[in-house]
This record gives C-alpha cells, structure tokens and sequence, in this order.
C-alpha cells in the first residue's frame, strides 16, 4: 500500500526525514529549478500556475503518477499532524486509509457565507461563472452547490491524500469545471492576488465533490513549520523602522500591508 505525499513548494524548505513526503516544485516551467521534482514535464499545466497554484502539482500527479496507490499533496509549510501535533508518516495514512475514502483538513467553519466571504474579497463574477459550468457540466452537482454556497463552510488548502483511483476521479472532475471556467474569465486586468482565482474557488469545490459523493472522509488538524514569506519580509521590515526609532514609516508600512486583501479563503503557498 504505497503512500507518496507531494508537498508542494516554489521554495526550497525543510523537507520532513519521512520518505512519505516528496517535494514537488510546481510553476517550475516559470521558474528556476530548486532541485527538486518539478510539475513541467509530461503532460502538465505548470505554466499556469500564476492562476492554479497548488494545483498545477496536482494535474502533473493526476497525469504522470502511476507506481502508487495512494496519493496525495500537502504544502511545503502545511502538514496533516497526528492527535499529539506531529505530522503523519506513512504508517498513519496506511491505517487511516483502510477506514476511510480520504483524507482533508477540518472543514473551516466562516463568520459569512461563502458566496459572501468570496464576493467582499475577489470577483464575484468568477464564482458565479463557475456555478454556471457546474450546472450545464455536472448538472447533478449544482443544487448541492447553490446551497452550500450560501453556507459558511469550506475546506482549505487543497490538502487531500487518498487513493489512486478517486484522484484521479476528482482530478478529472475538477479540472474539467475549471478549465471551462478559465475559457470564460478574463483575467488580463487582475493583479497577481486575484489571479490565484482557480487556486481559491478549488478548494470549496473540494467539499461539493466529497459530500456529493458520500465519501468517508478523515478531517485532520493541519500543522505549520513556517510562515509566509510576506509575513517574515513584512516583520523583517518592521524590525528595521523599529530599530531606527522611524514610527511613521512602520505604521504606514503596517497600513499598507493590512490594507491588502486578505481573501475569505487562503488559496496560496
């Protein structure tokens, strides 16, 4: 019962000891090589990973992974962790995975609706065209949407670890709807952040397609190793202005970076 888990990067990082975890560098073809596995070759997608994000690896895995069972892909700083917060190895997946269809994170639970949540921070249009694509490609999907839609629950990260067979299920599924959204969506006027538009709406999808399918579903904690990159530059920066006694220029650095949007869902790296 083979287990490899593709943590996503477009960093070098700490990899875990464990041989569970593969280091999978996606928009490689957009980038300069790190060292490790990268998501170019084969049939891929990885020059739209300005757009898919995490999900370039999981096409490129969809695609070109044929010597395992069990697949799955976590981030370079984002890991399921056991009961006592240390990130699962391949014994844990093996046994949990005999009980159960699949594994996520825990469902987030939101202070607004999606639909809402999506619509304060990124184009609601998007969303709206990719209810349009579920209802005329997977019809018996689109009620499900349009209620969980106006609910206040999402998954997040796109960390999922199952078999072989319902990835690429899911893969197939899922990229199908996006690929058709993306034929719809002009995005020559977003900036970088709202551009991740494919990375972000994936992750709800996630829930539709797990609960259509009345799948038995492992929801795991999720451990950091790391921050953001954003997040150590912005205290690195503020570190400098407080050092030099400069309080104008920290708080308008503050102001400048709170003002960004943050996005109801965290979609990247």
């Amino acid at each position: 019962m083979p287990v490899k888990v593709f943590a996503i990067t477009h960093k070098t990082f700490v990899v875990p000891s464990n041989p569970v975890y593969i280091p999978l560098q996606v928009g490689r073809a957009l980038a300069e090589d790190l060292g490790y596995v990268g998501d170019h070759t084969g049939d891929h997608i990885s020059e739209k990973n300005k757009s898919y994000c995490e999900l370039t690896g999981m096409y490129w895995i969809w695609k070109n992974i044929r010597t395992s069972d069990y697949v799955g892909i976590c981030h370079y700083r984002r890991y399921p962790v056991n009961d006592n917060n240390v990130i699962m190895n391949e014994v844990e997946y093996e046994e949990i995975l005999k009980e159960y269809d699949l594994i996520t994170t825990k469902k987030l639970a939101l202070n607004f609706s999606y639909y809402d949540g999506y619509a304060a921070n990124h184009y609601r249009k998007d969303l709206d065209v990719t209810s349009d694509v579920i209802r005329e490609k997977y019809p018996e999907y689109h009620d499900l949407f349009l209620k969980r839609v106006h609910q206040n629950h999402t998954y997040f990260g796109n960390i999922i670890i199952t078999n072989k067979e319902l990835f690429d299920r899911y893969s197939e599924w899922l990229f199908t709807i996006l690929f058709e959204a993306e034929r719809r969506i002009d995005l020559t006027d977003y900036d970088d952040y709202h551009k991740r538009v494919f990375g972000f709406i994936s992750e709800f999808l996630l829930m539709i397609w797990v609960e259509y399918n009345q799948l038995k579903v492992y929801e795991c904690k999720i451990g950091m190793t790391a921050e953001k990159t954003e997040t150590t530059d912005l205290k690195e920066q503020l570190s400098v202005f407080f050092s030099e006694q400069r309080s104008t220029g920290c708080k308008k650095l503050f102001l400048r970076n709170i003002e960004k949007p943050s996005g109801c869902i965290d979609g990247s790296l």
